[in-house]
């Protein structure tokens, strides 16, 4: 699983943002942001930093000047006990005039390249971390792989969303930070730690319901929404150009994966134009059992997108724990091949949360409130695209 660490935006974090800060000599570190870094050590909370770094691609400095400026920094938070793990920059911007270095890139942020190879370098949980900027961009960083962020702004300003932290500088940011590990900590050193439903034995099977139904409630409630308008809008889009969409999911979420299928190429035809292609990679045993047998159950859905997928098309992965090496496998062979992503995911979410184009997370610690949500937002978003594609007398008149 990993463990949690935090990522770091650079200028207007750590020291002050001129703009540009290409050269040794415009290094000025803001008050008190070397001794958050080193209270973070002390911790043994790995640090990372992630920075935007167009100068490069606006040519006015070069990858060297960055490298310079990175070991200025490091040997300045040395004299003060503080260090950084690990320094990841992106000089990529599309409107650069460098040429090898004007386009778009993964690594920019609010994309998460950068955060992912953070992770990778340093066995990080991403939705376990924190990310601490002064943009907008490192907010969708955090959004994109499931960390949670902290936004630096002066004191009085908000943040404007419910999951935005707004803090004035890094020393507070990271006083957030190290209250809330403790707090894992100890949670996570309890002896006999129950999940959070049930949490004793319940002797009538009504009352049971009651507190079943509270929990699902309570879990459905915790979906992002704006995940949910974007898988819709990946949806819509595939739907639009004739793209395929692939389903996959292990036991239970294979259920729903097969279930995404029949309302995804069934229910959606239902008084609309749509004609989709849909395809559940989970539901031919002939070919699992193939693979699994001779090439390992981990890669039972990699190699069918292998033979099947295109670039342009759209995979929905659907896994309580987002652990499953063949969920996780086939989410990264999309990354890398240009295939759009949507991860279903409970419990933390693991590394398909943080893989993943969109993440629909479902904050629960229980198996059948995760994979009843999961069922409800396939069906939902099953719904929502059919009766998008309706006229309102339509919808009004029509039995979903």
């Amino acid at each position: 699983m990993g463990r949690a660490g935090v990522l770091l935006d650079r200028d207007g974090t750590i020291n002050i943002d001129h703009g540009y800060v290409g050269a040794v000599e415009d290094v000025q570190f803001l008050d008190g942001a070397i001794a958050a870094i080193a209270r973070l050590n002390a911790a043994g909370i790995p640090v990372a930093v992630v920075s935007n770094q167009a100068g490069v691609a606006r040519g006015m400095y070069e990858l060297a000047d960055v490298d310079l400026v990175h070991k200025h920094m490091s040997a300045e938070m040395a004299q003060l006990g503080a260090h950084v793990d690990a320094w990841f920059f992106c000089p990529y911007h599309p409107d650069g005039i460098v040429a090898s270095f004007a386009r778009v890139s993964q690594d920019r942020k609010p994309a998460p390249g950068m955060a992912l190879a953070a992770a990778c370098a340093l066995d990080l949980d991403l939705s376990a971390s924190w990310v601490v900027g002064d943009r907008d961009s490192d907010v969708g960083l955090a959004r994109a792989v499931g960390a949670r962020p902290f936004l630096l702004r002066p004191p009085g300003a908000t943040g404007g969303a419910e999951d935005v932290t707004v803090v004035p500088d890094l020393a507070s940011a990271v006083g957030h930070i190290l209250a809330d590990h403790a707090r894992r900590t100890t949670v996570a050193a309890a002896p006999h730690h129950q999940p959070s439903f049930p949490e004793d034995r319940y002797a009538d099977a009504g009352e049971f319901a009651s507190a079943y139904t509270d929990e699902l409630s309570r879990a459905m409630a915790s979906v992002d929404r704006a995940q949910v308008r974007a898988a819709a809008r990946l949806l819509d889009a595939a739907y639009d150009r004739g793209a395929t969409v692939f389903s996959c999911g292990n036991g239970g979420s294979a259920s729903i994966a097969n279930h995404f299928q029949c309302d995804h190429v069934k229910g959606v035809r239902v008084g609309t134009d749509l004609r989709t292609r849909v395809y559940s990679l989970s539901t031919n045993m002939e070919i699992l059992s193939a693979i699994a047998n001779d090439n390992g159950y981990e890669n039972v859905f990699d190699f069918q997108l292998q033979s099947q997928a295109r670039p342009g098309d759209v995979l929905v992965a659907v896994s309580s724990s987002g652990r499953s090496p063949n969920i996780v496998r086939a989410l990264q062979w999309c990354a890398d091949n240009g295939v759009e992503t949507v991860a279903l995911t409970g419990f933390t979410g693991g590394p398909a949360r943080q893989l993943a184009t969109v993440s629909i997370h479902v904050d629960s610690l229980n198996y059948g409130v995760i994979e009843d949500s999961h069922q409800a937002c396939m069906h939902l978003l099953a719904q929502y695209v059919r009766q998008s594609r309706m006229s309102p007398d339509d919808v009004a008149a029509t039995v979903f």
